[in-house]
């Protein structure tokens, strides 16, 4: 059974304990957090930042956190479950906003400390600690569940510590906990990649202990307390990769790997995680403290601040594209080149029709190849192939924007030229560089000029392609 019925089917009242029916938007102590305990004397904390539609990993967030913890250490509950209060999920990392601030490797190195002791005593709690993960687990969020003793994830959960693509690496224990619990050299695998697991993958890596549905959250529970749910554990091949020896062979070879995408010396994170591995992948306390040190010193590079600039423009660059104008449902492409094609062929795969013009019929075909071959990978079945094939159709003949038999509404363009490219709702197509007419007046000779839109991307390479 799948498509509607089946989600409808899944759908469950989230379990939130003894906080189910409580108002998250009236007077309460913390800001990101609610606690409370069951008739069982279980702890619930729920992260549920106020006045946000997900939850961040933020400095005043480990404070209250802290403040938590003094009262669980003075009157222990017999278990604390942690979960998420959002639907979006259980949290996407740390407040990014705080990094802007954290230019001096200083503060950086203090802030971390202070982080590192309110999370180290999450993960001292003598009592079973059980994090039950929906939704976004990411970076510092999914950091604070590797303090938990078990980890529960419902299907739709989905993990990592992307923390690399900002020119970093994990800086809240996950270096350590994550490279301990699960095979190492996967473990740097993850961190060097910033690659997201979903539950059944998250599951096969032993990164958590069981994956379940909500509406066996208080059973799983029940189960841990009574000893029938057993954590997952490191096993002698894992053991085995964490000796000096393995260690060095290993790093020897991630270093090699990366080299081959980077330069270290332009993108000093990976170096940076992979040594801090290699070093003190035998202790976790060293390793939690060299991680601070490491952490500290990549976050003032230019490289990190470039990165975190460029996240902050993504992110604007999606609130501002988030408009009410009417989808697409066509696109023409100007070159079949690599970037060119795979735009087609992608296109293609999500319903749209695509025409792909290119002076080299070779390069249309190889695009037509690829377009087949994403197919077979997603696992399209032979019809559906076919289908997605046939909305990608081979163009060989530049036209102009007023040329009636190419266009046709909600008509979309993209161009692998360099400069800007006419880009349609309705009608037209981009010009291709030895057309008369420049892209950039494309408009004025559709019949419906304002539904013109711009669409560009660079690619450089043949000469015919970029001009």
């Amino acid at each position: 059974m799948s498509g509607p019925i089946l989600s409808q089917l899944q759908q469950r009242e989230r379990q939130l304990g003894p906080l189910s029916d409580v108002d998250s938007t009236g007077d309460r102590p913390w800001t990101s957090w609610l606690l409370a305990r069951d008739d069982d004397d279980i702890a619930w904390l729920l992260f549920d930042k106020r006045d946000a539609a997900v939850n961040v990993l933020s400095e005043a967030a480990l404070n209250e956190l802290g403040e938590i913890l003094d009262g669980l250490e003075q009157d222990r509950p017999k278990a604390l479950v942690l979960r998420s209060a959002k639907d979006t999920g259980f949290c996407v990392g740390a407040d990014i906003n705080e990094f802007l601030e954290m230019k001096d490797a200083a503060v950086v190195t203090a802030k971390l400390r202070s982080a590192h002791a309110v999370v180290n005593r999450l993960a001292e709690l003598p009592i079973p600690t059980v994090a039950i993960i929906h939704g976004s687990c990411l970076g510092g969020g999914l950091e604070v569940a590797l303090c938990c003793a078990y980890r529960l994830a419902l299907p739709d959960a989905r993990m990592g510590l992307p923390e690399i693509r900002l020119g970093l690496h994990p800086g809240l224990g996950g270096t350590a906990r994550l490279t301990h619990l699960i095979d190492p050299v996967k473990a740097m695998s993850l961190m060097l990649t910033g690659q997201t697991l979903d539950a059944r993958r998250a599951k096969s890596a032993g990164l958590v202990d069981k994956v379940i549905e909500e509406r066996h959250v208080l059973r799983a529970i029940q189960a841990i307390l009574s000893g029938d749910l057993k954590r997952q554990g490191s096993g002698l091949k894992e053991r085995l990769l964490t000796t000096s020896p393995a260690r060095h062979l290993e790093a020897r070879q991630m270093r090699n790997k990366s080299a081959e995408k980077v330069n270290p010396q332009h993108y000093p994170a990976p170096e940076a995680l992979i040594t801090l591995w290699e070093e003190h992948g035998d202790d976790p306390e060293a390793m939690r403290e060299a991680e601070i040190r490491s952490f500290a010193e990549l976050m003032p590079t230019a490289t990190a601040q470039n990165l975190i600039r460029i996240f902050f423009l993504r992110e604007k660059m999606k609130r501002l594209t988030k408009t009410a104008a009417a989808p697409v449902r066509r696109v023409h492409v100007v070159g079949a080149g690599a970037m060119g094609g795979d735009i087609a062929g992608w296109c293609a795969y999500q319903g749209l029709r695509v025409t792909l013009f290119d002076t080299d019929p070779a390069m249309i075909a190889r695009a037509v190849k690829k377009t087949a071959a994403l197919c077979q990978r997603k696992h399209r079945s032979e019809t559906g192939t076919r289908d997605v094939l046939d909305r990608l159709i081979p163009d060989r003949r530049p036209r102009r924007s007023g040329d009636r038999s190419r266009t046709g509404k909600n008509c979309h363009q993209t161009g692998g030229l360099r400069g800007d490219r006419a880009a349609p709702e309705t009608g037209g197509c981009s010009r291709h560089k030895h057309l008369k007419h420049p892209a950039h007046r494309a408009g004025e000779h559709s019949a419906r000029p304002r539904s013109f839109r711009r669409s560009a991307f660079f690619q450089s390479g043949r000469q015919d392609a970029a001009g």
